[in-house]
């Protein structure tokens, strides 16, 4: 159960989507009765797609289940045999205005720490499961903005790693979330957003890159622009900076594998050099082999010092640290070693691309070849878009060794989207 101390027990709404209200009240109440329907140290799954019920189970039952299984809609092949299934059916059609069922007394003996298990978003291989501690989670979590409380707005799956650090957010930070997921498409949702005054908004650089293609991103009055789940590249950052005049624009470092880590804020790309040696929040950082180490004792993955790897690749670049992959991505064409998001940075850097994803395709000859998709500025007319493949080869040719050349560019209307809302590699 989250701390007394940290959640602000008022009439406040902690959620709010097309059914429904729930306020911090009622989640500190365990409005939704779950722990009279979950055994003390017993094992549930939640299957739920929408926040509330999601929600309700990050309040009551820490501290009181053995383990929480997240998986929305994720069919990862595992057995729900023995556990509490918590379905979107769990919440009821309408939250009652105050109050909610009697909590369970406390039992005689201390609960043990529950086991929080999310999976991995499998952008470039099947979903792994991974233990957390609900704190290992909520690391990055900020109580209070210092202007009053924040109306977040949910974009992504409430069971996934990003859609958990906005609910934790709100229960720990005595700010609202506006859930959108249960509208169809972008424009729809953002549009529903603002019609309920969101003012926070977090997502993954593919979907903000989506959202500054909308017609009318300006709906938008955000004091608070939050990025995480990929690379997020200065071109972006600017991007956001011009769109979002007032907002603070924040990257945050937080992966299933290793929790909440750190977070950037000044506006340029990857994280300070510095952060290596003087940790933010006191979580430790280590570069491996090229590749990034977060100190997650609380996480599964973590090794004997208590170290996980994010997998992700990066370079020291002066006084910065910047992200150039995923380890598990990277591919070997033609002899040379090659990480597809360099390229894609590459070609989203020239002015007529407003997004493009590198896919690495299998080869007789070379191993690996790569293939691209971009998405072109919405000015380019037709002549423009045809042009575009040959002039994008040329320019990545210009940056990069020939092997970083994609063999194909093919011109896109939109990019497809993972459950996670990163760019679908698969």
């Amino acid at each position: 159960m989250l701390p007394a101390r940290e959640v602000l027990v008022d009439d406040r709404a902690a959620l709010v989507d097309g059914r429904s209200r729930l306020s911090h009240a009622q989640l500190a109440d365990d409005v939704l009765g779950l722990r009279a329907r979950v055994p003390f140290g017993g094992a549930v799954v939640v299957t739920a797609r929408r926040g509330l019920p999601v929600a309700a189970a990050l309040a009551a039952l820490d501290g009181w289940a053995g383990r929480v299984e997240l998986r929305g809609a994720l069919d990862t092949g595992g057995s729900t045999a023995g556990a509490v299934v918590l379905s979107d059916d769990v919440a009821p059609a309408e939250v009652p205005a105050s109050g909610g069922a009697s909590p369970m007394p406390p039992p005689r003996r201390a609960p043990a720490a529950t086991r929080w298990r999310l999976f991995t978003s499998g952008t470039t291989g099947e979903p792994k499961p991974v233990d957390h501690t609900l704190d290992s989670l909520a690391r990055t979590v900020r109580p209070g903005s210092g202007t009053g409380p924040r109306r977040w707005g949910l974009l992504y799956e409430p069971t996934r790693t990003a859609g958990v650090q906005v609910l934790l957010q709100a229960l720990r930070g005595g700010d609202t979330v506006l859930d959108a997921t249960h509208l169809p498409g972008l424009p729809e949702r953002l549009a529903w957003l603002a019609e309920h005054g969101v003012d926070a908004l977090s997502a993954t650089p593919t979907l903000w890159r989506q959202v500054l293609q909308t017609a009318r991103p300006g709906s938008l009055s955000l004091t608070q622009v939050t990025l995480g789940g990929e690379i997020a590249d200065q071109r972006l950052l600017d991007a956001l900076r011009a769109a979002f005049p007032g907002a603070r624009v924040t990257h945050v470092f937080a992966a299933t594998e290793t929790g909440a880590a750190f977070a950037v804020s000044d506006g340029r790309e990857g994280f300070p050099l510095a952060y290596l040696e003087e940790p933010p929040r006191g979580v430790a950082l280590q570069v491996r082999d090229g590749v990034l180490f977060v100190h997650a004792p609380g996480a599964s993955t973590a090794q004997e010092d208590g170290f996980a790897s994010t997998g992700d690749l990066v370079e020291v670049a002066g006084d910065r640290v910047r992200f150039l992959g995923r380890a598990s991505g990277v591919v070997n064409v033609g002899g040379v070693t090659v990480a597809p998001e360099q390229v894609e940075t590459v070609l989203r850097e020239h002015p007529h691309v407003a997004d493009a994803l590198v896919l690495p395709r299998r080869n007789p000859f070379s191993g690996w070849i790569l293939t691209a998709r971009v998405v072109a500025a919405p000015d380019l007319d037709d002549a423009g878009r045809a042009a575009l493949p040959g002039l994008l080869r040329t320019s990545v040719a210009e940056r990069l060794p020939s092997a970083h050349v994609p063999a194909r560019i093919e011109v896109v209307e939109e990019l497809p989207l993972s459950t996670t809302g990163k760019a679908g590699r698969r």
